[in-house]
């Protein structure tokens, strides 16, 4: 597991849990005084109060079976129609609206080094065995392409008309 790897889980598990230990806090209640704080009995009658309809606890949900975790895709072996290794994917390219719009691919090297980032397209990747996916390309082809700057274009001096 790389470096940039593990600092990028770790970061995600310290973001979701935090939000749960807040979940599990209660807030303090008063329990229903029995008597007036005159000592007389309260004007309510004395019948047991009907508790609370318990809240309808939602359906859990799961994933379908087209559908992948992120955390499982990147690291994933990619391999071509001959089922040889190709590469590996090593990060996600999401859109505005949160699409996966490109994969990047590690392509040769030796344990990192060396190694060629490239971009496939998410459609052009199929499900192959377990933890790798299958692209209709070879070795070379990839190694072909141009590689994928995965840094912060610079900033543009003037105006700009995103915003």
């Amino acid at each position: 597991m790389t470096l940039k790897r593990f600092v990028t889980t770790t970061a995600i598990a310290i973001t979701l849990a935090i939000p749960a230990a807040s979940g599990f806090a209660q807030s303090p209640t008063a329990p229903a005084p029995t008597t007036a704080p005159s000592g007389t009995p309260p004007a309510a009658s004395t019948a047991p109060r009907a508790a609370a309809p318990a809240a309808a606890t939602p359906a859990a949900r799961h994933m379908r079976e087209h559908e992948m975790r992120a955390s499982k895709l990147i690291g994933s072996s990619i391999h071509d129609a001959g089922d040889q290794k190709i590469g590996s994917v090593t990060d996600l390219i999401v859109d505005r609206d949160g699409k996966v719009t490109e994969v990047v691919v590690g392509v040769g090297g030796f344990l990192g080094a060396g190694e060629k980032n490239v971009a496939v397209k998410m459609a052009d990747l199929k499900r192959g065995k377990v933890n790798h996916l299958v692209l209709n390309a070879t070795k070379d082809a990839l190694k072909q392409m141009a590689a994928y700057d995965l840094n912060e274009p610079p900033a543009r001096s003037g105006s700009s008309t995103h915003k």
